[in-house]
C-alpha cells in the first residue's frame, strides 16, 4: 500500500517533467517534422482539455507550449481561424487560443484515433469557408471549446457575445447557428 501511495504522489511530477523535457527537446530540433511530434501534441492537448486551465501550473504551461509550438509551423492540416464564432472570441482570457487548441485537438483525434487526416483542399466554385472539412473542424472545435468553458473549474470565462453559442450548443443547434 505504501508503494502505491508513493507512485501516486510522484506521478504528477513525472508527468510534469515529461512535458517540460519533451518541449525542450523539440525546441532544439532545427527543422522538426510534425509527424514526429503529433502524438506528443495530442497528449498535450488531451492534458489541457482534461484539466482546469491554470497558467501557473508548469504541467499546463508546458502542455500549452508544446501545442503552441506547432501553431505557426507547417503541419499536414491547417486551422481555420476565421468566422463569426472566432471573431467573437477575445484574446483576453485566452479564448481565441483555446479555440485554436480545440480545433487542433479535434484534428489530432481524427488522425491518431481514427487514422483520418483532415486536409483543406480548395475546390473551384466553392468558397473556402464553405468546404465541409473546414466547417467540420470549426464546429467540432467549437463544441470542445464550449464544453470545456462551461465547466467553472476550468477558469475560462466567456464574454457576453458567446451566450448565444453556449445556448445553441446546449440545445444541439450550434452547427446551424455557426453556418447560417
Amino acid at each position: 500500500m505504501k508503494k502505491i501511495f508513493i507512485i501516486f504522489y510522484f506521478l504528477p511530477f513525472i508527468m510534469l517533467s515529461q512535458f517540460k523535457i519533451k518541449f525542450k527537446e523539440m525546441e532544439k530540433v532545427e527543422n522538426p517534422s510534425f509527424n514526429n511530434y503529433d502524438k506528443l501534441v495530442f497528449e498535450a492537448t488531451t492534458y489541457i482539455f482534461s484539466n482546469p486551465m491554470n497558467p501557473k501550473s508548469e504541467e499546463f504551461l508546458y502542455a500549452a507550449k508544446i501545442a503552441q509550438f506547432w501553431m505557426n509551423k507547417d503541419t499536414e492540416f491547417g486551422i481555420p481561424t476565421f468566422g463569426e464564432f472566432y471573431n467573437k472570441l477575445t484574446k483576453e482570457n485566452n479564448q481565441q487560443f483555446m479555440y485554436i487548441l480545440s480545433m487542433m485537438h479535434y484534428n489530432l483525434i481524427q488522425k491518431i484515433e481514427k487514422n483520418r487526416i483532415i486536409k483543406f483542399v480548395k475546390v473551384e466554385g466553392i468558397k473556402f469557408s464553405d468546404l465541409p472539412e473546414v466547417r467540420e473542424v470549426q464546429y467540432e472545435g467549437a463544441k470542445i471549446f464550449l464544453d470545456y468553458s462551461k465547466q467553472i473549474e476550468n477558469n475560462l470565462p466567456l464574454n457576453n457575445d458567446m451566450q448565444i453559442y453556449i445556448d445553441a450548443n446546449n440545445n444541439g443547434k450550434l452547427q446551424e447557428l455557426m453556418f447560417k
